[in-house]
């Protein structure tokens, strides 16, 4: 069962410009009301009584009257047209921004994806003549994002731009710095299956070619339903600065 949307919470232009609705409806609705007020009050002349340049004048009078409060109705109308465009306006643009937050959060490796791709598995092995480091991780990267992967994960872990892969004396490869990451390490990647095996597999200078020249264990196979999380450590920008 989908969860409910979460309610999001009120835009405070949005509510100002609401109340300022209100308040034009209410000026609007007051000017109407003095109208009704002036025509019942003109009730009570006695019309008979006049005379009919009086008669004349006084209903040139209250046509002058009629015309300033329609003006004025007009004129509030528009002003509410407007304030209500404005609000709509507001609400589309809020709308727009929280897309690109979103987009730009899954450009990130914030949130978590899924897709079609590529699963490649590389396990140090005793027949191997060598084992896995940390540089051949790093041309791994190097080639599936050449090939446009657009997410990827090793043993589970998110790969974001800041990712620093390093190995240590005794062979054992770090991964932001405190992250252990051990044999076998299944690397997925989402992006188009067939670019990235065929730039995987290309003969001799390929990623796969490569590594098992020098006698180690790789396996490659595409899947269409591969899930990635999103990276959860902390992003911190110890040398940049906003430029003034």
């Amino acid at each position: 069962m989908k969860k409910d949307k979460e309610k999001k919470p009120i835009n405070k232009a949005t509510l100002v410009l609401s109340i300022v609705s209100g308040v034009i409806a209410l000026v609007l609705i007051a000017s109407i009301f003095v109208q009704f007020r002036t025509v019942d009050e003109s009730r009570e002349l006695d019309i008979e009584g006049m005379r009919d340049d009086e008669l004349r004048t006084q209903i040139a009078s209250y046509r002058s009257r009629y015309e300033e409060t329609m003006e004025q109705y007009n004129a509030n109308q528009n002003t509410i047209n407007e304030y209500e465009t404005a609000i709509n306006e507001n609400q589309e643009t809020t709308e727009l921004l929280d897309q690109e937050v979103e987009q730009a959060k899954t450009i990130l490796g914030l949130t978590d994806v899924k897709g079609s791709g590529v699963v490649i598995t590389l396990t140090d092995t005793e027949e191997a003549l060598y084992t896995y480091i940390a540089d051949d991780l790093i041309l791994l990267l190097s080639e599936l994002r050449y090939a446009g992967a657009e997410a990827i994960s090793i043993n589970d872990n998110r790969i974001i731009n800041l990712a620093d892969i390093v190995t240590l004396n005794d062979g054992l490869i770090i991964l932001y710095g405190n992250v252990r990451l051990t044999s076998p390490y299944v690397v997925k990647a989402i992006g188009d299956p067939t670019y990235l095996m065929s730039t995987l597999s290309i003969k001799n200078s390929g990623y796969i070619d490569q590594m098992k020249a020098n006698g180690m264990s790789i396996e490659v196979e595409q899947d269409n339903n591969i899930e990635i999380g999103a990276y959860t450590g902390e992003l911190n920008n110890r040398y940049l600065k906003e430029v003034e």
